[in-house]
């Protein structure tokens, strides 16, 4: 997470990255980039209060990364992290709404003939909110191109901007993706194995 001043918009603007979330009532707006990763905004329309999260994966193949620092990376821990920090704050399950963004297909490629990882977040978003029954009220997701999001949770508003993939754009992409995996991969070897006494 990071935090700057934004004079365009007159507010702090908390950027968050793959994994994590972060919500309030508007005191910031809350900033993100997205390619083949989902970010889901929840909003309390009767507390005025909302959300936003952002992960990379729909599952975790493995099932065993709840109580993992970084489960936040895959959409069912991102999801109940969210909603739990703001039914911590007062929301109320009831009275939620969601917008649903990104899940783009940024570095496709001709020979590229297995499901997309975009495509993948996107049914695991609409599934989800629709067995939770917390009603989708905009969406901006899929495509070709990687989506800059502003939030703000005081009003559910939302600011996109698509950002155009030049060559140059992909490889950088590319190469922020793979610096992460190999972040989560190091911090993943560090993790300590439990020892019995």
């Amino acid at each position: 997470m990071n935090t700057y001043y934004d004079s365009q918009f007159g507010k702090k603007i908390v950027t968050i990255y793959p994994g994590e979330y972060f919500s309030g009532s508007g005191e910031e707006y809350i900033s993100t980039v997205l390619g083949s990763c989902i970010s889901i905004a929840l909003y309390d329309q009767k507390l005025k209060i909302g959300g936003l999260n952002h992960f990379m994966l729909a599952y975790d193949g493995a099932g065993t990364r709840e109580h993992d620092t970084l489960a936040g990376r895959f959409g069912e821990y991102a999801m109940e992290l969210l909603m739990n920090d703001l039914i911590k704050k007062g929301a109320n399950r009831k009275y939620l709404s969601a917008k649903v963004f990104g899940g783009s297909n940024v570095l496709c490629t001709k020979e590229s003939t297995r499901i997309q990882v975009g495509e993948a977040n996107i049914n695991f978003a609409f599934s989800y909110l629709e067995r939770e029954k917390i009603p989708v009220v905009a969406s901006n997701v899929g495509g070709t191109q990687s989506r800059k999001i502003f939030y703000d949770p005081a009003s559910s508003k939302i600011w996109l901007k698509h950002i155009h993939n030049t060559i140059h754009e992909i490889e950088y992409i590319k190469k922020q993706e793979a610096q992460y995996a190999a972040q989560v991969r190091e911090k993943e070897q560090h993790t300590g194995d439990i020892v019995w006494f």
